[in-house]
């Protein structure tokens, strides 16, 4: 495949998750721990973003057991790799992903995602220190010029009742910074013939396992996972979270690999036009005129750095 495959395949990733991000900010409104004492509220996002990525362990687990992989994924925790990758889903899940979920608890998903998406910078700037990549010009521009997009979308706090809106874009930085050193040192892996799904596999499992089973003791409140398993719909939407997630981080894994962690995490960083265009359409979102530009600046960089590629 061509470099405009993969490009292609990071735009997809980009758009599954910021499904990902639509359905898991439906799941933190649902409002199913409303009666279980402010405690539990506030720390709800952590235990939809153990059970997020548990269950994509879970479902990835499953082809690897069908694809015959489940060998493979047992050998490369053994190996220099596996410890890395390991390090990474601690660094991407128990910190980036609950802080992103603790960010879309207290802000609009049109918000949060353009905001998270300021990963590519973080992810440059290591990849040239860790992978040694060297980025032209071009690409810091275009990476730039997509940042400057996403603080364009974020800039106005909006309409409605978010008392905690400025904490909800802190939490999406800390998840911005965490994705990427995650992306730098799982490509890192990947280009070391880790195949992209065993990766992903350790990944999700080892992020889900701790967050439930080490955070959420030690807060306490590893009880209030059962009211989750009594709400149908929660478990409904969460399976398909996960499925979106798996197939977003399938693809965003492997483009990486080919085309680097400056210009995969660009490309995957549509996600942020995406949950605009999304929440809109299915959040009834009001598309102000921060919104528009900014996904135009996004959007507009994005199809240059494909076109680059």
């Amino acid at each position: 495949m061509n470099n405009k495959v993969y490009s292609n395949m990071l735009i997809f990733s980009g758009f599954l998750w910021a499904v990902n991000g639509i359905v898991l900010s439906i799941i933190t409104n649902l409002n199913i721990y409303e009666n279980s004492g402010v405690r539990i509220s506030f720390f709800s996002p952590i235990i939809f973003a153990g059970l997020n990525d548990l269950f994509a362990g879970v479902l990835l687990l499953l082809f690897n057991v069908i694809s015959g992989k489940i060998r493979e994924v047992c050998e490369v925790l053994k190996t220099k790799n596996g410890k890395i990758i390991i390090f990474a889903a601690l660094i991407g899940g128990p910190i980036g992903q609950c802080m992103y979920l603790m960010g879309l608890s207290m802000a609009p998903v049109s918000y949060v995602m353009p905001v998270s998406a300021l990963c590519p910078v973080f992810g440059m700037i290591l990849s040239s220190f860790i992978l040694k990549e060297r980025i032209n010009l071009k690409t810091q521009i275009l990476i730039f010029g997509c940042v400057i997009g996403t603080v364009i979308l974020s800039y106005t706090k909006p309409v409605g009742n978010y008392p905690k809106f400025y904490f909800g874009i802190l939490f999406s930085l800390l998840a911005a910074l965490s994705w990427g050193i995650e992306a730098t040192l799982i490509t890192f892996c990947t280009k070391g013939n880790v195949d992209e799904k065993i990766a992903l596999n350790i990944r999700e499992i080892v992020s889900g396992s701790f967050i439930l089973f080490i955070i959420l003791p030690l807060l306490r409140i590893f009880d209030s996972v059962f009211i989750v398993f009594d709400n149908k719909v929660a478990i409904l939407y969460l399976f398909f979270a996960g499925l979106f997630a798996v197939l977003s981080y399938s693809f965003f894994y492997k483009g990486m690999k080919v085309l680097g962690v400056s210009k995969g995490m660009a490309l995957n960083s549509t996600f942020s036009m995406w949950a605009v265009v999304l929440s809109v359409i299915f959040l009834s979102v009001p598309l102000t005129l921060n919104l528009l530009l900014g996904s135009i600046i996004v959007t507009g960089c994005v199809i240059c750095l494909t076109l680059n590629n």
